[in-house]
């Protein structure tokens, strides 16, 4: 039972991290041209859900497009550092 708890465990962390992966390639243009979708269909919204919750203020506040594209990357950054602490955790 504990050895598929822990599988789970890393599943669900590799689920996450495909999640984060597609979600940072819709933030820049060569990621959209790789998934098929135009230039135009830029969009930090699913990388602000994924890096939840250090950037939920990017909800509320209008920030530059580099400015937040650096804080959407910090943000997924520290919940893949935190996930991956969790998940080694349990072994």
């Amino acid at each position: 039972m504990t050895r598929a708890i822990s599988n789970l465990r890393w599943v669900l962390y590799g689920g996450y991290l495909l999640a984060v992966a597609v979600a940072m390639m819709m933030a820049f243009t060569p990621g959209l041209a790789l998934l098929g979708l135009p230039p135009e269909r830029i969009t930090f919204i699913p990388a602000m859900i994924t890096g939840a919750p250090w950037s939920l203020p990017l909800l509320l506040v209008r920030l530059d497009s580099v400015t937040t594209l650096a804080m959407v990357m910090v943000a997924n950054l520290l919940n893949v550092a935190i996930g991956l602490m969790l998940v080694k955790s349990g072994d």
